[in-house]
């Protein structure tokens, strides 16, 4: 038998989430053994009737597998894990933008600490006013769970299980998730607190979701982005026609897309910076540079996995490029999918903040002990760290800055530029200047 051909980035493009070699789950992701000296239980056993109450984060997962009949996972912890938290400290459990200067191994035991309530809903269920109406069973759970979503603090909520298996599920958008199983009976025991911004978006069937993220959670409200996220997946945003569940991969990615946008939109009005700015920092073995230099806005995101590291099974380095000039993107940043989206995030708010635009450049290392993928998070905050809790290496011109931006990295500095669309745009475009 022959086996059939495969590009030799095919991982690195796929990252466990799309399973484009045909396989029905990800074999990179299954030998992750080092998983087992770091979680609280053993993997693979499972129990029967299980009893949970905890205080949920809060939290919920939507999955993407089957879609647009998908499981709905409201997050409730597990006793039996002790995680050395306070009740009001539970939050931390689902809020990614806290974990900055944690290890991996504080993270994993966060997220495995949390057991996963699944229950089966179609992401249409949410519409008000749609044809087919809902198992009574399915429309209680789905309420209960929105109403977990909207919270703005732990809630003491309690479950039944008809099994609980335990396991840990990774995604390379999502942080990992622990155990799961079917639920029975979901119930929140205490009356839960919402945001006045959250509770007039999810009550306002006319407000686009767009808006509602934008204008109304992120600039005026100033909600947390993990909440925006939670409450977006659960369907509670949106006009009443268009309301539905969205997976939380697709969601995290959609979320910083639509910020990022609206912080673009503003950033344009704003003048250019005028100096060449080099920032860097690493985290869990990811090694960013990020480069801003004059110009109308533009973006653009290079990363290299070193051999044999987590998606480059190979034994050479393998680098993927995804950019924007100033008209943006028309498709989706299939080559760096939402690692694209999450630095550019990041980098907005800086420029926002300062009130310039400028030109982006980054460049991402991942080396071989960043072993199991724990979520877009590490580069938004990765990135967010460098350009707000660093400073900057200043220099003259786009020649130096790059020449900089070279030092320190493993792969040779000519791969960046043949990987580049912007280095060579900037090289070879021509400026008015020119023609007189």
């Amino acid at each position: 038998m022959v086996r059939p051909p495969t590009e030799p980035n095919l991982c690195l493009r796929c990252k466990g989430g799309r399973l484009l070699c045909g396989k029905t789950r990800c074999p990179i992701l299954l030998k992750k053994s080092v998983l087992k000296s770091i979680v609280p239980f053993p993997f693979d056993k499972s129990k029967r009737d299980v009893e949970i109450f905890g205080a949920s984060p809060p939290g919920i997962f939507v999955g993407h597998f089957n879609y647009p009949v998908v499981n709905i996972g409201p997050l409730i912890p597990f006793q039996e894990f002790n995680i050395n938290l306070e009740k009001t400290e539970n939050y931390m459990l689902d809020a990614p933008e806290l974990w900055f200067g944690k290890s991996m191994e504080e993270i994993i035991r966060y997220r495995t600490s949390l057991v996963r309530n699944n229950f089966l809903s179609n992401v249409n269920y949410v519409k008000m006013g749609q044809k087919t109406t809902p198992p009574l069973k399915t429309l209680r759970l789905l309420e209960t769970a929105q109403e977990l979503a909207m919270a703005s603090q732990p809630v003491d909520t309690e479950s039944k299980l008809l099994n609980l298996r335990f396991r840990v599920l990774m995604d390379n958008h999502s942080p990992p998730l622990g155990p799961t199983g079917k639920i029975e009976n979901l119930r929140i025991t205490e009356n839960t607190k919402v945001h006045p911004k959250v509770e007039y978006c999810v009550s306002d069937t006319d407000l686009k979701a767009q808006d509602a993220i934008t204008e109304h959670l992120y600039f005026r409200g100033h909600v947390p982005e993990y909440t925006i996220r939670r409450i977006f997946s659960s369907g509670l945003l949106g006009e009443k026609q268009n309301r539905k569940l969205v997976p939380t991969r697709w969601a995290i990615t959609a979320v910083d897309d639509i910020i990022s946008k609206a912080l673009i939109k503003e950033i344009k009005k704003f003048p250019e910076i005028n100096d060449y700015r080099i920032f860097e920092s690493s985290y869990l073995d990811n090694h960013f540079k990020i480069l801003l230099f004059p110009g109308k806005f533009l973006y653009e995101m290079n990363e290299v996995w070193a051999a044999k590291s987590l998606w480059n099974p190979t034994y050479k380095p393998q680098i993927a490029t995804d950019y924007e000039f100033y008209s943006g993107r028309k498709n989706y940043a299939s080559n760096i999918t939402g690692a694209y989206y999450a630095a550019r995030k990041s980098v907005c708010e800086y420029l926002h903040s300062i009130k310039r635009q400028a030109r982006v450049l980054i460049f991402r290392e991942v080396f071989g002990g960043y072993v199991v993928p724990l979520g877009v998070w590490v580069i938004r905050e990765a990135v967010k760290n460098a350009i707000v809790n660093t400073d900057p290496i200043i220099v003259d011109n786009f020649d130096e800055a790059l020449n900089k931006m070279g030092e320190g990295l493993r792969l040779n500095l000519r791969a960046w530029k043949q990987s580049s669309k912007i280095i060579n745009f900037i090289k070879t475009q021509r400026t008015l200047d020119q023609y007189i």
